[in-house]
């Protein structure tokens, strides 16, 4: 099975869970600095925080997920050459950074070492498709705990004792356990992680899940749906058709409160995919809608991540000019699904004058953490705005979005309103089972320059108001971009 190394995108569970694991980030972004001498990459490269080894020659390359109990082959969807260009080699030739054709930015480190793990050599485990694979549910379920009990970082957050979820599942599995029935369990132990960069998908069993502490939008909407048409879960078929027909109403209604701020006469102008819109407000302030940070949303999939960027630069150009002559902005990710860290960072330059410390990032490693990685943004594009800048955010403000308002809270004369974000900033470190089930995993903490963390509680607003009520859809109003305007013009 291919899998894409790392995800972005939040899972979105809906009534029936029959769509695929989503994997944001398996983009062909290539590095700034590109190796053409192959010779030096030659050899055993590791990240042990993410449990990865790459054993790169000149010709191919092959890739393992490892644990201390297990070794595994596995295949990301990329090419050598893809590959090659995205490795950066440290001048001492001991290190790399590792992009994964674009799928990791900032890269992950990779020390050189003499050999693989002595398990990826002398005790392989067979993946489905090998000659010698046998199904083991007792040998897929122990790869799965242990690879969260040496790579998750934040049990703590909702008091997980994994030890005990080792007991309690254990006792669950026996040489009769099927692969459907496994997934289930493994389903039942993550659960209470409410992290939903964790993810459990087996497209062969129609099976994909995940969880959140917050509720989204869809969930708003479909309590809403429960109380006012007093029905029950769970529903049928006419119910859920009913249900998905007041979702969509309920979008609308929340999206025309937005649009009657807009200027009459005023044009509302939009990206080709629809993913982002931007118009004039009352008393001159501009106001600009994004809903992804996905870069194939703004472009085309059939692109790569440099065409694809090339696209958000014009988009950006494009808004920048209509700012030209605002008096302030407002940015609305309130229903904003996350994607590449990189939009974000993307959108933010246009907002600056200056080198901005936009946050910094580490993985877990064992008991402690790697060195930190510090992320700044340059300005970039001919003109930016600098004025007065109010963020809009809500709990379905996801993941990279999250990373935008933790960016823009280190800008000056800005303003973050709404709702604290998901609380989800880790990628999702992606790995698979040998029976074919792939799962993904937090294990990078975000900061801010202040080394504050808000993984699982969200980036904090400055001034707070529910989105997305009942009460506000149906009266055609919106509060908080009442509010952001109000603070707009005080300036």
């Amino acid at each position: 099975m291919k899998l894409s190394p790392f995800s972005k995108l939040p899972f979105i569970c809906c009534i029936t869970m029959s769509v695929c694991l989503s994997a944001c980030n398996n983009d062909k972004e290539q590095a700034d600095i590109p190796i053409n001498n192959i010779e030096p990459l030659v050899g055993i490269w590791q990240a042990p925080a993410y449990g990865y080894a790459l054993d790169m020659q000149a010709d191919t390359h092959q890739l393992y997920q490892f644990t201390s109990e297990s070794c595994q082959k596995i295949e990301f969807d990329f090419d050598h050459d893809e590959l090659k260009s995205s490795l950066q080699l440290s001048d001492d030739n001991n290190s790399i950074v590792n992009t994964f054709t674009g799928a990791k930015n900032p890269g992950i480190v990779m020390n050189k070492e003499n050999s693989l793990p002595d398990l990826c050599v002398n005790d392989l485990t067979a993946n489905k498709g090998d000659a010698n694979y046998q199904f083991d549910a007792q040998r897929d379920f122990e790869i799965f705990w242990q690879t969260f009990s040496q790579y998750y970082a934040f049990f703590h957050i909702e008091d997980v004792d994994w030890n005990e979820v080792f007991q309690l599942a254990n006792n669950q599995i026996s040489p009769q356990t099927t692969e459907a029935e496994l997934v289930e369990i493994l389903t039942e132990m993550v659960a209470p992680l409410k992290d939903f960069h964790v993810q459990i998908g087996n497209e062969d069993l129609d099976i994909a899940f995940s969880v959140q502490r917050k509720a989204s939008l869809y969930a708003i909407a479909l309590l809403d749906f429960i109380s006012t048409q007093q029905v029950e879960l769970p529903f049928g078929q006419e119910q859920e058709e009913a249900f998905e027909i007041y979702f969509e109403n309920a979008e609308q209604q929340s999206i025309d409160a937005i649009l009657s701020h807009v200027v009459m006469d005023s044009e509302i102008e939009m990206n080709d995919n629809e993913t982002m819109f931007w118009a004039t407000f009352e008393n001159n302030i501009g106001y600009l809608n994004v809903t992804t940070m996905d870069i194939n949303e703004f472009g085309d999939n059939d692109n790569n991540v440099a065409q694809n960027k090339v696209i958000l630069t014009e988009t950006l150009d494009q808004v920048m000019q209509y700012f030209a002559d605002v008096d302030g902005v407002i940015i609305d990710v309130r229903n904003n699904d996350g994607g590449d860290d990189f939009v974000s960072r993307m959108i933010t330059s246009r907002f600056i004058d200056q080198s901005l410390h936009a946050y910094s990032k580490q993985a877990r490693l064992s008991d402690s953490r790697t060195p930190l990685q510090q992320v700044f943004i340059e300005p970039q594009g001919d003109t930016q705005f600098l004025g007065p800048l109010a963020v809009m955010t809500s709990a379905s403000t996801y993941s990279a979005a999250e990373i935008f308002a933790m960016s823009m809270r280190q800008r000056a004369n800005t303003v973050l309103v709404g709702e604290a974000t998901a609380g989800g900033f880790s990628d999702g470190l992606n790995k698979s089972l040998p029976h074919g089930t792939i799962f993904s995993l937090s294990n990078e903490f975000y900061l801010t320059p202040d080394n504050e963390e808000f993984e699982g509680v969200g980036v904090p607003v400055d001034i707070e108001q529910a989105f997305f009520t009942l009460e506000q859809r149906e009266q055609g109003i919106d509060l908080g971009l009442e509010k952001a305007q109000a603070w707009i013009i005080q300036q």
